[in-house]
């Protein structure tokens, strides 16, 4: 969730910044040369077509602001091209354009909803950091859930010897019936009567922790993988078998 909410934010930022600003001014620049120089380009020199085109491509040029020195030079040359009728500079400005068009004609211009619509992922970057945050945290909380050889267990509660560990209880573990989500969970039951949850939904292997302490304690129902023991299901199995066996006969 962090990477994609982070991802995302970053991808709208992005868009917001400079995709969508990039989009609108070259789409500016073929709408121009489409509608106002191509057409201005097959009159004749002097026309009214011109005219408008050169006051146009005029009012680019003094107020550039220097950020495009190409793209100035280019309306600079469309500019010179419409004004006079060197034959060498209409063929270099009829190039140009060609190329122009071909480098912006393909753009679509943003539609009035893709700012607003860049909002919907830019207000995802917050919740990525704190997802991040979250991981982090719980990562360094579940580096704290420590089982010793000698029993001793270590938990963000505390920590308790073997002989402060009186039970553990095993009723939701990999239970078939009720919630869910309890069924990746067990209780550690301490001296004081207190109840330690271990969760394996949340932290990784600590199933490892809880079938350490229900082998010591039930070994002949759990294993140490926190797995019920097989023989008692093939005991089950075989007392049922006898039971219908006898009820037939």
């Amino acid at each position: 969730m962090a990477i994609i909410c982070i991802v995302l934010g970053l991808w709208g930022i992005w868009d917001y910044v400079v995709a969508i600003p990039r989009a609108a001014t070259e789409s500016s620049r073929a709408r121009l040369l489409v509608d106002v120089v191509q057409p201005a380009m097959v009159t004749e020199l002097g026309s009214s077509e011109r005219d408008g085109a050169i006051v146009t491509l005029n009012s680019i040029i003094e107020g550039d602001a220097g950020h495009d020195p190409r793209w100035i030079s280019s309306v600079t040359l469309l500019r010179n091209a419409l004004s006079s009728g060197g034959r060498e500079l209409q063929i270099e400005a009829r190039a140009l354009l060609e190329s122009e068009l071909n480098a912006y004609g393909h753009v679509t211009p943003p539609s009035k909803f893709d700012r607003p619509m860049q909002w919907l992922f830019i207000v995802c970057l917050p919740f990525g950091f704190y997802y991040l945050w979250r991981y982090t945290k719980m990562k360094n909380k579940a580096s704290l859930y420590y089982l010793d050889d000698d029993g001793r267990l270590t938990t963000p509660e505390g920590t308790w010897q073997a002989g402060d560990i009186t039970d553990i209880d095993m009723e939701r573990w990999i239970a078939k019936k009720g919630n869910a989500r309890t069924t990746w969970t067990a209780k550690v039951i301490v001296n004081d009567g207190s109840q330690v949850l271990l969760d394996d939904y949340i932290y990784e292997d600590m199933h490892l922790i809880i079938g350490a302490i229900a082998n010591r304690f039930y070994p002949e129902q759990w294993t140490p993988l926190a797995r019920r023991v097989r023989t008692e299901n093939v005991e089950e199995d075989e007392l049922l078998d006898t039971h219908k066996t006898t009820e037939e006969g």
